[in-house]
């Protein structure tokens, strides 16, 4: 058969062979390509009959460019065909115009499939085929697309091999990246400073400052790009610039230069794109140097001027008038801007600067205390994170006119915000008296509303009381008169009592004179709280030592007498609080970049640990949701819609406090919880025999939308780990069981399918660590005999039913979600859109995906009525590198109905991988293979043009 195949594949490469038969020969060579069952000698073949027929027609571009790209799949997927294939591809090299584009697209994609993984082996591979003179001669191209390709290919080179191995000397390197950096083509500008950035990211301090005069030159050329891309990248250029200018041996020499390239920063934080404002932000906070005029400028749209002593500060800059307008009120704008992901960035930078100067951590403090009003929890929660930054430098004094606005952050509706607070207000030295005693109330009102978060809120008191024995000292006398009663039994049980007594515990361990005033009653209640104070501290105070301590105080024996002498004598001199103040002392207002990234590392430990509780919370809720599956089966639908009504409300509660990576657990957990629902749905609906309707839903209907919502599972969350894509697959098969519960018969495709999909889970099995159930094992079996209810014996399906059991398995937060966004700018129903009946009308829709990748198939689905029209989205349209992606599309719906106006149903969908089963679908236009959607449902509306 092979050998067929190939005398077919002769033929119809042959010149004289007409066009058609040439681009089908073509498909036949990647079926023989692809096959895994194809042997290595015919593989070899057929890329021989490729190589032989890129000479044969050497001036029909329409073959050579998918044969190129065939040659070089080939030698990606098996690696012993690509010396022939380097060979055969390197003469379009030198040719014109788009082929020596493909032939630089296949040599990079054979390089990046090396074993080394694009490293060292990768970049010899290249130096192999590309010397200095073609690399040269291709950057030089007419041809934007081939100018495009080398460089990404060179800018992928830089810092993947040692200095022995690359394409280009670094002079000229550095050259044709600075040249293309001013290319006609923004693309192209883009990449060659992306370039520049990674070439000095590689050189490090090696570099000598005449090069980065160039580089930082040419990046600020390029500030007043049309392109916001070029823009951002331009910024990066410049920020990292300032970091090298900053670490060089001239470093006190630079200073002035730095106070240049933060106001030039500062300028951008104005720009017009949301893109580049966020990088210039980021870039302001990564400035060292800086003199503390400048920074406090930026604090200001009042013009302050500089320092006495020069009229201009540099040979590179303006006149100091111009100087400072630059950077008035640059954060100002920051913090005030419409998008809040600038808001965002704008404070964390504040708080990176903050640490330079004392007088700056003062004037940014009235900006950071209007942000925690924010209405956006993302602002509020970065404010806070950038008050702990500042607080562990030592440069957080609060006012008392502060403490109102910073106090009700406490009764915030997010509990990460409470946390975030709290953990704030434990570093805090206040003011006076008065704001200790508004915050200490604050806290305990907080403990009666949120009793769950006992722990986090005896470890504040802890910390205040320790951090503030004076104050405490004042009211200790007005505290203990609301604990000791005057007549009856005291009830530990409140949260105020509680609270007061943990107060006293703390400060007095931490102050010894404070001891002799507490009454010895005091003592003996916080005997009883122990457990829960010792729990508060952490690993800062040993539970048996915090025992001994009270009952040397109180009249309570303690058995271990030597544990209690030592603990007496020396606990309020040797005890300390685990304290995250850090002891790095901030010398002459200049901190460098290594200690500001490490301690800001440690002031985050607390939100990275709030990420892992988040993750237990979640898992918590979905073994919840597993362990209905026995009130499943036996029926009890109220109790179970009950139970996973109050798992989804637990989750949605969740989610308005959920950012960053535990946001896809999310997703997959409310995903879950709704499959469990449409199969308990489906199971009573079938059990009671009432198949035609189920509530105001057929059970078609919902047979169909389980099958949705498993196929956005499967595939709308890539990382996912084996055993959870097998537990899937399984949830999956269950699907089909219920269809053929309901049809009665199961047809070949059907088989087939199923086939296909338990073979999946058999396979994954095999290769991870767990083991297939036995429900898969006879639904395995039954597919194997056969059965399609008209040969042989239909399937067991009860029996399958009953096999069938919901097992526990960890999900974990280390997967990806695949989303989107469609829209349509300035249309609703008093805005539509003007079409003409009967012609096409174009619609601009705006779209942003995540975690998209060239691989998945994304299509547009437009629907009026019964007229449904898809439109293949390709992933060349798609800007950006980041896990966020945004592009726009116009494209025309041609089925225009007669109608004065009308409702368009816009959404997006991914199209499924094949299981390898073979059906032709009705409508050919669309999506070959199952599809799920990515984004919700959007409308759009349009109105006759003679009607508006």
């Amino acid at each position: 058969m092979e050998r067929l195949l190939l005398e077919r594949l002769e033929v119809h490469l042959d010149p004289l062979s007409d066009e058609r038969r040439r681009l089908r020969a073509l498909a036949s060579a990647r079926a023989l390509i692809a096959n895994p069952d194809s042997s290595d000698s015919t593989r070899r073949s057929t890329v021989d009959a490729l190589i032989r027929s890129l000479d044969a027609h050497y001036g029909d571009p329409a073959f050579l460019r998918p044969a190129l790209k065939l040659l070089g799949d080939a030698a990606v997927l098996h690696r012993p065909l690509a010396p022939s294939v380097i060979a055969a591809v390197r003469p379009f090299l030198n040719g014109g115009k788009s082929l020596a584009a493909d032939a630089i697209a296949v040599v990079a994609s054979i390089a990046e499939s090396s074993p080394e993984g694009g490293g060292e082996g990768g970049v010899s591979l290249l130096a192999s085929v590309l010397d200095e003179d073609l690399v040269l001669s291709l950057a030089s191209s007419p041809v934007s697309l081939v100018r495009s390709r080398i460089l990404n290919l060179l800018v992928s080179s830089i810092g993947r091999a040692q200095s022995s191995v690359s394409l280009l000397r670094p002079h000229l390197m550095l050259q044709v990246l600075l040249g293309l950096a001013v290319d006609l083509y923004p693309l192209v500008r883009r990449v060659a400073l992306d370039g520049i950035m990674a070439f000095c990211e590689v050189a490090g301090s090696d570099l000598d400052g005449s090069i980065i005069d160039c580089c930082y030159d040419r990046a600020v050329e390029l500030f007043r790009d049309e392109d916001e891309l070029v823009r951002s990248a331009a910024v990066r250029v410049v920020s990292k610039c300032g970091q090298m200018f900053a670490a060089s041996k001239e470093r006190m020499g630079n200073m002035e230069r730095m106070d240049v390239i933060f106001v030039q920063l500062c300028s951008m934080a104005r720009d017009m794109s949301v893109k580049v404002r966020i990088e210039a932000f980021l870039a302001l906070g990564k400035v060292q140097l800086v003199s503390e005029n400048v920074l406090l400028q930026s604090l200001s749209k009042k013009v302050l001027g500089v320092r006495s002593g020069s009229k201009t500060i540099t040979k590179w800059s303006v006149n100091e008038s111009k100087f400072s307008l630059s950077a008035a009120g640059a954060f100002v704008h920051g913090i005030e801007d419409e998008f809040y992901e600038v808001r965002t960035i704008a404070c964390q930078s504040l708080g990176m600067l903050a640490t330079f100067s004392i007088q700056f951590a003062d004037n940014a403090l009235n900006l950071l205390m209007d942000m925690l009003n924010d209405d956006a929890e993302a602002v509020r929660l970065q404010t806070l994170q950038t008050l702990f930054h500042m607080a562990t430098h030592d440069h957080l004094r609060v006012q008392e006119k502060h403490m109102d606005m910073f106090l009700g952050l406490l009764a915030d509706i997010s509990a990460l915000i409470r946390r975030a607070a709290r953990k704030v207000l434990q570093l805090m030295m206040l003011p006076d008296i008065e704001t200790f005693k508004s915050a200490i109330n604050c806290l305990i009102t907080n403990l009666e509303t949120y009793p769950e978060e006992e722990e986090d809120i005896f470890s504040v008191l802890c910390y205040i009381g320790k951090n503030h024995g004076n104050f405490f000292a004042k009211l200790a006398k007005e505290f203990a008169q609301e604990i000791v009663p005057s007549c009856g039994e005291l009830s530990l049980d409140s949260p105020r009592v509680a609270a007061i007594v943990v107060l006293f515990i703390s400060s007095s361990i931490s102050n010894e004179h404070l001891t002799c005033n507490i009454p010895v009653a005091i003592f003996s209640y916080a005997v009883s709280l122990v457990g829960r104070i010792s729990c508060s501290l952490g690993n800062a105070l040993n539970r048996d030592a915090l025992m001994a301590y009270l009952c040397h105080h109180s009249e309570i024996p303690f058995s271990d007498t030597t544990l209690k002498s030592k603990v007496a004598n020396e606990m309020c001199h040797s005890w300390s609080l685990h304290s995250v103040i850090s002891e790095v002392k901030v010398k002459e207002n200049l901190l460098s970049m290594n200690e500001i990234a490490t301690h800001l590392k440690h002031s985050q430990k607390g939100v990275e640990q709030t990420d892992e509780e988040l993750m237990q919370s979640i898992q918590s809720i979905l073994e919840k949701v597993v362990e209905t599956w026995p009130l499943i089966k036996l029926h009890c639908a109220h109790e179970v819609r009950r139970t996973l009504r109050t798992c989804k409300e637990e989750l949605e509660m969740i989610a308005w406090n959920v950012s960053g990576s535990p946001s896809a657990l999310l997703e997959f957990a409310l995903q879950y919880v709704q499959i469990i629902q449409l199969i308990a749905e489906i199971w009573e609906k079938l059990q009671l025999k009432k198949s035609h309707i189920v509530g105001t839903m057929t059970l078609e209907f919902l047979l169909e939308k389980l099958s949705m919502s498993l196929r956005r599972m499967r595939y709308g969350f890539p990382g996912l780990s084996r055993e959870v894509e097998c537990h899937i697959i399984e949830l999956t098969l269950l699907g089909f069981v219920f269809r053929l519960c309901e049809v009665g018969t199961c047809s070949n495709f059907v088989l087939k399918k199923l086939q296909a999909i338990t073979s999946s889970a058999e396979f994954l099995c095999v290769e991870g660590s767990s083991k297939l159930s036995e429900f898969a094992k006879e639904l395995l079996r039954s597919c194997a005999e056969g059965g399609t209810g008209e040969t042989s014996q239909p399937f067991p399906i009860y029996k399958l039913l009953e096999l069938f059991n919901l097992q526990q398995v960890a999900f974990t937060g280390r997967f990806k979600c695949i989303k989107a966004e469609l829209q349509v700018f300035g249309n609703d129903s008093e805005n539509p859109l003007p079409f003409v009946p009967g012609l096409p009308v174009g619609i601009t829709f705006q779209i942003t995906v995540h975690n998209i990748s060239t691989n998945d198939r994304l299509w547009l689905r437009m629907a009026v009525g019964v007229s449904v029209q898809y439109v293949f989205l390709d992933s060349c349209q798609f800007t950006g590198r980041d896990e966020v992606r945004k592009f726009a599309v116009n494209t025309p719906f041609y089925a225009t109905p007669k109608v004065p106006s009308f409702l368009l149903r816009a959404c997006m969908l991914m199209e499924c991988p094949s299981e390898n089963v073979t059906y032709q679908k009705k409508d050919q236009r669309g999506p070959k293979d199952d599809i799920f959607l990515v984004c919700e449902e959007i409308e759009v509306y349009l109105v006759k043009i003679d009607s508006r």
